[in-house]
């Protein structure tokens, strides 16, 4: 080499000191950028386990959270008519001690005590959202009333339901049972007057 540094000018060999030179500082400088870079990487490798770490807790979170609610249902299934039956009961009581009461010779039961019970029973229905259609004297409502047959009273307006064999029963909105009736039906001279319109 030294034979060729001979050969070499003074600019050349400047420039050959400068190279040699910056070399080991390029070095340097990406030993030092691979260490940045590790501890890079090191920490978002612990920000990414804490990530996940956080995801499988939020993913087990809503797993329980599911099971609880699932059960809740079940239970509330199971147990939601829990309250009728415990305003039911003392209906139910009364009606054993009326049967006790009852005269055995002639096999009738107290009127009293039978109304008392359907009194007791009805507030208990109403307790928990189940309401008696009790339509007589209201127009037909096809919604909450069942037709069974149909007279022609004039002393009444049409459509107008004029006895009620069965009432009904609505939970809430829902018609559970619709009420047995007899509707009054257009009068005669109604129907003549408007066939003598058209």
């Amino acid at each position: 080499m030294r034979n060729n540094d001979k050969d070499l000018s003074s600019e050349q060999k400047k420039e050959l000191k400068e190279n040699e030179s910056e070399i080991p500082l390029n070095s340097a400088e990406n030993e030092e950028e691979d260490t940045d870079k590790s501890t890079e990487q090191t920490l978002g490798t612990t920000e990414v386990d804490q990530l996940e770490e956080k995801l499988l807790r939020a993913q087990a979170e809503i797993q329980n959270l599911r099971r609880i609610s699932q059960n809740e249902l079940i239970k509330a299934r199971l147990y939601g008519s829990e309250n009728l039956v415990k305003d039911l009961i003392p209906s139910i009581d009364n009606l054993f001690r009326t049967l006790e009461n009852q005269d055995t010779e002639n096999k009738t039961v107290p009127s009293e005590g039978v109304s008392l019970i359907v009194r007791e029973m009805v507030s208990a229905l109403e307790k928990n959202g189940i309401s008696i259609i009790d339509p007589i004297g209201e127009e037909f409502n096809p919604n909450e009333h069942e037709a069974l047959s149909v007279t022609e009273n004039e002393e009444e307006k049409p459509n107008i339901v004029l006895e009620v064999f069965q009432k009904g029963f609505k939970f809430k909105d829902r018609v559970i049972k619709p009420a047995m009736v007899v509707v009054n039906k257009k009068w005669k001279k109604l129907e003549i007057i408007f066939i003598a319109l058209n």
